[in-house]
Protein backbone atom coordinates (compact mmCIF):
# COMPACT_ATOMS: atom_id res chain seq x y z
CA UNK A 1 0.00 0.00 0.00
CA UNK A 2 1.92 3.42 -1.12
CA UNK A 3 0.18 5.67 0.84
CA UNK A 4 0.51 9.54 -0.11
CA UNK A 5 3.00 11.37 1.75
CA UNK A 6 2.80 15.01 0.14
CA UNK A 7 0.84 16.72 -2.52
CA UNK A 8 2.31 20.08 -4.51
CA UNK A 9 0.98 22.51 -6.58
CA UNK A 10 2.91 24.68 -8.80
CA UNK A 11 0.98 27.86 -10.94
CA UNK A 12 2.71 28.95 -13.94
CA UNK A 13 1.81 32.42 -15.89
CA UNK A 14 2.88 31.41 -19.21
CA UNK A 15 2.94 34.57 -22.13
CA UNK A 16 1.88 34.14 -25.52
CA UNK A 17 3.73 35.32 -28.53
CA UNK A 18 0.63 37.17 -29.51
CA UNK A 19 -2.92 38.36 -28.02
CA UNK A 20 -5.52 35.72 -28.86
CA UNK A 21 -8.81 37.07 -29.06
CA UNK A 22 -12.18 35.07 -28.17
CA UNK A 23 -15.36 36.26 -28.71
CA UNK A 24 -16.48 35.34 -25.48
CA UNK A 25 -13.36 35.35 -22.77
CA UNK A 26 -12.17 38.34 -24.54
CA UNK A 27 -8.24 38.90 -24.73
CA UNK A 28 -5.81 35.87 -24.02
CA UNK A 29 -2.34 37.52 -22.91
CA UNK A 30 -1.13 34.17 -21.23
CA UNK A 31 -2.08 30.94 -20.77
CA UNK A 32 -1.76 29.47 -16.44
CA UNK A 33 -0.68 25.80 -16.11
CA UNK A 34 -1.14 24.31 -13.23
CA UNK A 35 1.00 21.28 -11.86
CA UNK A 36 0.85 18.71 -9.33
CA UNK A 37 3.07 16.24 -7.90
CA UNK A 38 1.92 13.30 -5.50
CA UNK A 39 4.98 11.45 -3.63
CA UNK A 40 4.18 8.44 -1.81
CA UNK A 41 6.22 6.46 1.24
CA UNK A 42 8.10 4.38 -1.47
CA UNK A 43 9.72 6.96 -3.18
CA UNK A 44 7.73 7.30 -5.83
CA UNK A 45 6.74 10.36 -7.60
CA UNK A 46 3.53 10.97 -10.02
CA UNK A 47 2.80 14.40 -11.69
CA UNK A 48 -0.57 15.63 -12.90
CA UNK A 49 -1.28 18.95 -14.56
CA UNK A 50 -4.44 20.92 -16.11
CA UNK A 51 -4.47 24.96 -17.79
CA UNK A 52 -6.45 27.62 -17.99
CA UNK A 53 -6.92 29.92 -20.42
CA UNK A 54 -4.96 32.80 -17.95
CA UNK A 55 -7.68 32.81 -15.11
CA UNK A 56 -8.34 31.20 -12.17
CA UNK A 57 -5.00 29.66 -11.40
CA UNK A 58 -4.19 30.71 -8.43
CA UNK A 59 -8.01 29.37 -7.37
CA UNK A 60 -7.03 26.21 -8.12
CA UNK A 61 -3.99 25.87 -6.63
CA UNK A 62 -5.73 26.89 -3.63
CA UNK A 63 -7.68 23.72 -3.52
CA UNK A 64 -5.55 21.76 -4.31
CA UNK A 65 -3.75 22.84 -1.37
CA UNK A 66 -6.21 23.90 1.24
CA UNK A 67 -8.48 21.23 0.63
CA UNK A 68 -7.53 18.35 -1.38
CA UNK A 69 -4.32 17.62 -0.15
CA UNK A 70 -4.81 17.47 3.39
CA UNK A 71 -7.32 15.01 2.46
CA UNK A 72 -5.27 12.54 0.21
CA UNK A 73 -2.40 12.45 2.71
CA UNK A 74 -2.14 9.13 4.02
CA UNK A 75 -4.49 7.87 1.53
CA UNK A 76 -3.40 4.65 -0.52
CA UNK A 77 -2.71 5.89 -3.90
CA UNK A 78 -2.89 2.58 -5.76
CA UNK A 79 -6.75 3.83 -5.15
CA UNK A 80 -6.83 5.51 -8.30
CA UNK A 81 -10.41 5.45 -9.27
CA UNK A 82 -11.84 5.45 -5.62
CA UNK A 83 -9.75 8.44 -4.73
CA UNK A 84 -11.07 10.27 -8.12
CA UNK A 85 -14.78 10.09 -6.51
CA UNK A 86 -14.13 10.59 -2.70
CA UNK A 87 -12.24 13.79 -3.75
CA UNK A 88 -15.83 14.47 -5.74
CA UNK A 89 -17.56 14.34 -2.46
CA UNK A 90 -15.04 15.91 -0.15
CA UNK A 91 -15.84 19.30 -2.29
CA UNK A 92 -19.42 18.59 -3.13
CA UNK A 93 -21.16 21.23 -1.03
CA UNK A 94 -18.74 24.06 -2.34
CA UNK A 95 -18.10 23.08 -6.13
CA UNK A 96 -19.07 20.32 -9.01
CA UNK A 97 -17.62 21.33 -11.93
CA UNK A 98 -15.27 24.70 -12.47
CA UNK A 99 -12.39 25.55 -9.90
CA UNK A 100 -12.96 21.28 -8.40
CA UNK A 101 -13.13 20.06 -12.16
CA UNK A 102 -9.45 21.54 -12.60
CA UNK A 103 -7.85 20.70 -9.34
CA UNK A 104 -9.25 17.20 -8.86
CA UNK A 105 -8.16 16.66 -12.59
CA UNK A 106 -4.74 17.65 -11.87
CA UNK A 107 -4.07 15.08 -9.31
CA UNK A 108 -5.93 12.43 -10.32
CA UNK A 109 -3.72 12.71 -13.55
CA UNK A 110 -0.92 12.86 -11.18
CA UNK A 111 -2.15 9.44 -9.19
CA UNK A 112 -2.52 7.67 -12.85
CA UNK A 113 1.33 8.57 -13.73
CA UNK A 114 1.99 6.74 -10.13
CA UNK A 115 0.07 3.79 -11.13
CA UNK A 116 1.49 3.78 -14.93
CA UNK A 117 5.33 3.78 -13.27
CA UNK A 118 4.58 1.19 -10.51
CA UNK A 119 3.17 -1.15 -13.29
CA UNK A 120 5.54 -0.12 -16.04
CA UNK A 121 2.53 0.09 -18.42
CA UNK A 122 1.24 3.10 -20.42
CA UNK A 123 -1.63 4.69 -20.19
CA UNK A 124 -3.45 3.50 -22.95
CA UNK A 125 -2.78 -0.06 -21.62
CA UNK A 126 -4.45 0.55 -18.33
CA UNK A 127 -7.15 2.48 -19.93
CA UNK A 128 -8.39 -1.02 -21.06
CA UNK A 129 -5.63 -1.31 -23.69
CA UNK A 130 -8.17 -1.33 -26.85
CA UNK A 131 -6.04 0.74 -28.73
CA UNK A 132 -2.93 2.96 -28.66
CA UNK A 133 -4.41 5.29 -31.53
CA UNK A 134 -6.96 8.59 -31.34
CA UNK A 135 -8.50 10.69 -33.59
CA UNK A 136 -7.65 14.08 -33.14
CA UNK A 137 -8.30 17.36 -34.47
CA UNK A 138 -6.77 20.85 -33.79
CA UNK A 139 -7.37 24.37 -33.66
CA UNK A 140 -6.78 27.78 -31.84
CA UNK A 141 -8.13 30.61 -30.32
CA UNK A 142 -7.81 32.61 -34.03
CA UNK A 143 -10.76 34.57 -34.31
CA UNK A 144 -8.38 37.55 -34.58
CA UNK A 145 -6.83 35.91 -37.41
CA UNK A 146 -7.10 37.88 -40.70
CA UNK A 147 -8.79 35.38 -43.55
CA UNK A 148 -5.00 34.90 -44.95
CA UNK A 149 -3.08 33.88 -41.30
CA UNK A 150 -5.90 31.27 -40.18
CA UNK A 151 -5.55 29.57 -43.67
CA UNK A 152 -2.08 29.15 -42.50
CA UNK A 153 -2.63 27.86 -39.61
CA UNK A 154 -4.90 25.40 -40.82
CA UNK A 155 -2.47 24.28 -43.35
CA UNK A 156 -0.18 23.73 -40.25
CA UNK A 157 -2.45 21.61 -39.06
CA UNK A 158 -2.95 19.50 -41.97
CA UNK A 159 0.70 18.99 -42.42
CA UNK A 160 1.19 17.85 -38.77
CA UNK A 161 -1.15 15.13 -39.70
CA UNK A 162 -4.41 15.89 -38.35
CA UNK A 163 -7.61 14.98 -39.66
CA UNK A 164 -9.61 17.59 -38.50
CA UNK A 165 -9.49 20.85 -37.85
CA UNK A 166 -11.73 23.66 -35.34
CA UNK A 167 -12.01 27.70 -35.92
CA UNK A 168 -13.49 30.11 -33.53
CA UNK A 169 -16.32 32.65 -34.84
CA UNK A 170 -18.06 35.30 -33.78
CA UNK A 171 -17.52 37.79 -35.82
CA UNK A 172 -19.05 41.34 -35.70
CA UNK A 173 -21.46 40.19 -38.93
CA UNK A 174 -22.58 36.93 -39.78
CA UNK A 175 -21.26 37.82 -43.28
CA UNK A 176 -17.33 37.49 -42.43
CA UNK A 177 -18.20 34.36 -40.03
CA UNK A 178 -19.43 32.69 -43.06
CA UNK A 179 -16.81 33.79 -45.54
CA UNK A 180 -14.43 32.49 -42.89
CA UNK A 181 -16.29 29.18 -42.63
CA UNK A 182 -16.40 28.90 -46.55
CA UNK A 183 -12.76 29.74 -47.36
CA UNK A 184 -11.62 26.76 -44.79
CA UNK A 185 -14.19 24.05 -46.16
CA UNK A 186 -12.75 25.04 -49.76
CA UNK A 187 -8.99 24.93 -48.28
CA UNK A 188 -9.54 21.58 -46.55
CA UNK A 189 -11.77 19.69 -49.03
CA UNK A 190 -14.31 17.46 -48.02
CA UNK A 191 -12.36 14.40 -46.27
CA UNK A 192 -11.21 16.64 -43.38
CA UNK A 193 -13.39 16.86 -39.95
CA UNK A 194 -14.94 20.62 -40.14
CA UNK A 195 -16.11 22.32 -36.57
CA UNK A 196 -16.50 25.77 -35.73
CA UNK A 197 -17.13 27.27 -32.55
CA UNK A 198 -19.31 29.78 -31.87
CA UNK A 199 -18.61 31.76 -28.57
CA UNK A 200 -22.18 34.40 -29.10
CA UNK A 201 -25.15 35.14 -31.25
CA UNK A 202 -23.90 36.66 -34.32
CA UNK A 203 -26.12 39.33 -35.56
CA UNK A 204 -26.07 40.18 -39.44
CA UNK A 205 -25.72 43.89 -40.95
Amino acid sequence: MPAITDIRARLFNVPLDEVLVDAQHGDHTHFQLVTTTVTTDDGRQGTGYTDTGGKGGTAIVAMIRDDLAPFLIGQDASEVEALYDAMQWHVHYVARGGIASFAISAVDIALWDLRGKARGEPLAQMAVGASDRCGAYCGGIDLGFDLPKLLDSIWGYLDRGFDGVKIKIGQPNLREDLDRIGAVRDLIGPDIAFMVDANYSMTEE
